[in-house]
């Protein structure tokens, strides 16, 4: 097994952009991991929920992966790939790939309506079918299942499981597990409170609007380091007037529209499409303008 070390920092979920027929282009995702780890990200997280992976063929998802390893190379960035699947057999497979390809580690989301017992099951055969570090992940919000301590201690027991991404508004759980099992890695993966995320013992965050903004969060992140926590909670209140924005007209759909306004990609998520009506976008673009602004200056 890898060693257990050396994963933390700011890890973007990052997206793969995609066109208007749903294929993965490869080109413009290199140019986002690129641009990412320009602006100082640690590493890089794939095909998660951000990255769309469930909605991708196996292959695009692969490919995706030995994208972001050899470019992460020339960065000494980690990667973790994502290979959740609602069945075992493609986990394996895209566990096996990511190993081979050079990822620092695997990461799933639980497949949905299985028992506790399934769960381990499911956990130990990507672990031992990779052989490099796994992540479990804990984001009740899609999997509709909150992990009791018990369950989420002995998902962390698992030869080869060295942490959890948690995606989920209770820290208070997070400093239970970390109470119990101060060796793990924790990566915080709600962007709203990444720094009460990290002052309560995340080693870093995981998040889909670090696509967009990296600076605002690496600045979180080393304020915290720094222990300058009111530098920290003022930069996470900028974002938090942001996003509290986004969400009263759609935060994914707005994601997607500075994204394709950026030329970063035409869409970042597959058909069938989720766009904001035109006249309410009409409406609330010159104060989107204003909210991008005010996190966009770092």
């Amino acid at each position: 097994m890898n060693d257990k070390t050396g994963f933390s920092g700011i890890l973007p979920a990052v997206a793969s952009p995609c066109n208007e027929k749903d294929v993965f282009l490869e080109e413009k995702f290199a140019d986002l991991v690129t641009m990412l780890y320009k602006e100082g990200v640690h590493g890089l997280y794939v095909c998660g929920a951000t990255g769309d992976g469930y909605n991708m063929v196996l292959e695009e998802r692969k490919k995706a992966a030995e994208i972001a390893v050899e470019i992460s190379r020339k960065y000494n960035g980690k990667v973790i790939v994502h290979v959740g699947s609602s069945n075992t057999r493609d986990a394996v497979e895209l566990a096996e790939h990511a190993a081979k390809a050079g990822a620092a580690a695997v990461a799933s989301i639980p497949p949905v309506n299985r028992s506790q017992s399934q769960l381990v099951s499911y956990y130990t055969d990507v672990a031992r079918a990779c052989q490099i570090p796994v992540f479990v992940y804990h984001i009740p919000a899609l999997t509709h299942r909150a992990s009791t301590l018990e369950e989420m201690l002995e998902l962390l027991d698992i030869e080869g499981v060295i942490g959890l991404k948690l995606t989920d508004w209770n820290l208070f759980f997070m400093k239970r597990l970390l109470n119990a099992r101060p060796d793990i890695k924790v990566f915080s993966g709600y962007d709203e409170f990444l720094c009460p995320g990290l002052l309560y013992g995340a080693d870093g965050g995981i998040g889909t609007w670090y696509n967009l903004f990296p600076k605002i969060f690496l600045g979180i992140y080393n304020a915290v380091g720094k222990g300058n926590i009111k530098t920290a909670m003022e930069l996470q209140d900028r974002f938090l007037s942001f996003v509290d924005f986004c969400w009263k007209y759609g935060a994914i759909q707005i994601f997607e529209l500075i994204m394709r306004q950026k030329g970063i990609a035409p869409f970042c998520f597959r058909r069938p499409h989720s766009v904001i009506d035109k006249e309410i976008l009409l409406k609330i673009s010159p104060e989107l303008e204003k909210k991008i602004a005010a996190i966009d200056i770092l």
